[in-house]
């Protein structure tokens, strides 16, 4: 699962190849990977592809939307995922209980995953360990 801040690390600087843009590209590209998310990290896209106003941005929310499997998430991973975020934080609570449910590692910048990755309930990589699996 790609998190908002891997795409707006590709999209926030239209005119460069950074290697966070190769990233997505890999990913979106890759035949082998397979992307999930839910219904709160599509909108979070489609609001920083509109705050960026890049034509990149959009092209490649397109992709990431066609190639994501968009899952609803069961109730009870909500609960175990719960107690890993603070009140004002539910939507890193279904991104990581998108994770749990689907059994998905989750690529991401953001420490408030941190410790819910330290206790073995979700499997977190940074971008940068992300870019050293794909060979970026």
């Amino acid at each position: 699962m790609v998190d908002t801040n891997l795409f707006i690390a590709a999209i926030k600087n239209p005119k460069k190849e950074t290697n966070s843009l190769m990233l997505l590209l890999e990913l979106i590209d890759n035949t082998t990977v397979m992307l999930i998310g839910n219904e709160f990290l599509i909108m979070e896209m489609e609001k920083y592809e509109q705050v960026f106003e890049s034509k990149r941005g959009k092209e490649i929310l397109h992709k990431l939307i066609d190639k994501t499997e968009v899952v609803n998430v069961d109730e009870k991973f909500l609960r175990l995922c719960k107690s890993y975020f603070p009140e004002n934080g539910l939507i890193d609570t279904y991104h990581a209980a998108t994770c749990l449910q689907e059994e998905a590692v989750l690529i991401t910048n953001d420490r408030h995953f941190d410790k819910i990755n330290d206790e073995k309930i979700i499997e977190v990589w940074s971008i940068s360990k992300a870019m050293e699996e794909f060979e970026i």
